[in-house]
């Protein structure tokens, strides 16, 4: 499910209308210093010092007039530290500080500073339209590795390179909004005994990690910082290594513990799916949802999408060709070895890869009832010319009622509306491709200003 940050409303367009308002010279911003990140050139750092301890924020843009601002810095100090997010490369900022101590505020003398250049090995892009407003997160992948963030025109505002020899397909922001987490795993072949959850800092300031060993494609991350994650599990059938999976939980403290596994809802014997040889359920996909205390868990290789009880691990329900304790209303269509889906109430959003005839990809929305235990098919989407993604793809539902589409495989992006049409393309250089995404409306972990004071 999509991570929908606090709207950005109120760090952008602020004007010019804070004119200090009982300003004391003790909340003058000293040292007054700007410098780009040396791991991430489009990252600026802030610092400024005050006489006495006080609150303050960064106002910046490409012009005098600014137009966006940091959050509030939250606690009171005279050793000021702001990081400026959202820059586009080799481009000059002007910024002024903004210092506050309840009524009272001291606006400083407006400077520059000029972000640096992109790293050579991130691909070029190419946005057609415009009409999109959010952030987009997500690893490229190809003739070499990143994880980076696009801005609603489609430019790279934030990178992390990593050059190990596995694949990145999620990328989340961490909850607390200070962070980026990435799974670093091997879902091609077998799974990697060495893959790992990679935390990087939004200012480029550290990077950690937590081996947990054969990760799958996806995870996700709890309200509290809980992480659970698809991992691979290898049991023996009769001689034979058989491969199916499980939802590991990682706490804040760093303790793994295994919450499901599909080797608990389905029997190898009589539910084998259609491709045993190369992985029995092929799990895929993971989101979770807070209210339900459930996870909603995509696998490949039975067609089908199964909703699981956190607290009990118990399969509540199974949609899809195998397993499945739904029923298809008569002239909707199946959907075949599908990656990322979104349920939102009883609306599913699937990445339908193989159901259509031929090399060609589609997005389905299904009705699920849930007292009849029946899905219907609602809405569908194909692209113009039509793509094939055969892995990967994510199909996301904004706030608007427009569908956000990731045709993963074949590096393509688009933003279409209700009726099918295409608001806003994004398309990578050949020998890249983009994995999952999420999506976001502001960089910052809070969006509280010196003018919501």
């Amino acid at each position: 499910m999509a991570r929908q940050i606090a709207t950005f409303a109120a760090v952008v367009g602020l004007g010019l209308n804070l004119a200090c308002s009982g300003s004391s010279d003790n909340l003058i911003a000293h040292a007054l210093h700007a410098e780009v990140s040396e791991r991430i050139t489009t990252v600026v750092h802030v610092t400024w010092t005050t006489e006495r301890p006080s609150v303050g924020y960064v106002e910046y843009g490409k012009t005098d007039e600014f137009g966006t601002a940091t959050p509030l810095e939250t606690r009171e100090t005279t050793q000021h530290a702001v990081t400026l997010l959202g820059l586009n490369d080799d481009t000059e900022y002007h910024y002024r500080v903004v210092t506050v101590d309840g009524k009272s505020r001291h606006v400083s003398d407006e400077h520059t500073v000029r972000t640096g250049n992109l790293p050579g090995s991130l691909p070029s892009l190419t946005r057609i339209g415009g009409g999109h407003d959010w952030y987009t997160i997500v690893p490229i992948l190809g003739a070499s590795t990143a994880v980076v963030i696009l801005d609603p025109q489609g430019r790279i505002v934030w990178y992390h390179t990593d050059n190990r020899a596995l694949d990145f397909y999620r990328a989340r922001l961490s909850v607390d909004g200070k962070s980026l987490w990435y799974n670093a795993a091997s879902v091609s072949g077998d799974a990697a005994d060495n893959s790992e959850l990679v935390n990087v800092a939004l200012d480029g300031s550290e990077t950690r990690s937590i081996a947990v060993p054969l990760l799958a494609h996806d995870f996700v991350e709890h309200p509290d910082g809980t992480l659970a994650a698809i991992v691979v599990e290898y049991r023996d059938v009769d001689g034979v290594s058989v491969r199916g999976d499980k939802i590991v939980e990682i706490t804040p403290q760093g303790e793994q513990s295994t919450v499901f596994s599909v080797w608990d809802c389905f029997d190898v014997a009589t539910v084998q799916g259609d491709d045993l040889d190369h992985g029995w359920t092929f799990a895929n996909a993971l989101d979770f949802d807070p209210q339900e205390n459930a996870y909603y868990l995509g696998l490949r290789n039975f067609s089908s999408i199964l909703k699981v009880n956190r607290d009990s691990g118990a399969c509540e329900w199974v949609l899809g060709l195998y397993g499945s304790t739904f029923e298809f209303a008569a002239g909707s269509r199946r959907f075949l070895h599908q990656h990322q889906f979104e349920l939102q109430g009883n609306r599913l959003l699937v990445m339908d890869n193989e159901g259509s005839a031929g090399n060609e990809s589609r997005v389905l929305e299904y009705e699920l009832d849930y007292q009849t235990m029946v899905a219907r098919e609602t809405w569908s989407y194909v692209a113009d010319p039509s793509v094939y993604t055969f892995v990967l793809g994510e199909p996301t539902r904004l706030g608007s009622g427009d569908v956000l589409v990731n045709w993963s495989s074949a590096g393509q992006i688009e933003r279409i509306s209700s009726a099918g049409d295409v608001r806003w393309q994004l398309n990578t250089a050949v020998a890249f491709v983009f994995g999952f995404h999420t999506i976001a409306k502001t960089l910052y972990a809070s969006s509280k200003t010196g003018n919501d004071n």
